[in-house]
């Protein structure tokens, strides 16, 4: 979480570069993002790396997280530390048919959805959701996703009220929530970390 904090201003700074040809889709974006985590990774020497998209060679799971933390292990290779979806809210155009994506989506693609499914996440404890904000404010964010998984569990018995997001620390350009993602292989802590781009 302290990198994903340290990584914000880095991070802003570089979508805004006259250079990059906006707007940027959530692919570009996530792949700023774990350019810039690398370098803060780099600078304070620890001893994991990060890298764009995870293709489960252990579980056999067929969902591809954005991103991914991993051991720095010549020689071998090992299950990854934390996965992260990575999503834009609000999503993208057609405005309504995607507009849940955070949360429920078409063909089990929803954030939250992919954890608790299994598609994401197999054989960790905690995983995470970056989120791209791109209008409207972090409490409105919050409170929309949270009516989303409040609506979810009256017509859905796999969700529950209590996977409701928990705000942690707001900052002006971030903000860090958590929640519990229930699966019937054993519960999962998300982190949801939330990046303003504009």
């Amino acid at each position: 979480i302290n990198l994903y904090k340290q990584t914000t201003d880095p991070f802003k700074r570089a979508i805004s570069s006259k250079n990059i040809k906006n707007p940027l889709n959530e692919n570009q974006l996530t792949q700023i993002f774990v350019e810039q985590i690398d370098v803060q990774i780099r600078n304070l020497k620890y001893s994991f790396g990060v890298k764009n998209q995870y293709s489960d060679v252990f579980h056999g799971t067929k969902g591809i997280p954005d991103f991914f933390f991993h051991k720095l292990e010549e020689g071998s290779v090992s299950e990854p530390l934390f996965v992260v979806e990575a999503k834009r809210l609000p999503a993208p155009i057609p405005p309504n048919s995607r507009e849940k994506e955070y949360v429920i989506g078409d063909n089990k693609n929803g954030g939250i959805e992919r954890y608790k499914i299994g598609k994401h996440g197999a054989g960790l404890n905690e995983c995470g959701i970056l989120g791209f904000i791109e209008n409207n404010d972090f409490s409105h964010w919050k409170n929309a996703i949270n009516t989303w998984i409040q609506d979810q569990s009256k017509i859905d018995s796999s969700w529950n009220i209590s996977e409701i997001l928990n705000e942690i620390e707001t900052q002006s350009g971030c903000s860090y929530l958590d929640s519990l993602a229930i699966r019937i292989t054993g519960n999962l802590k998300l982190h949801h970390f939330w990046i303003k781009t504009r």
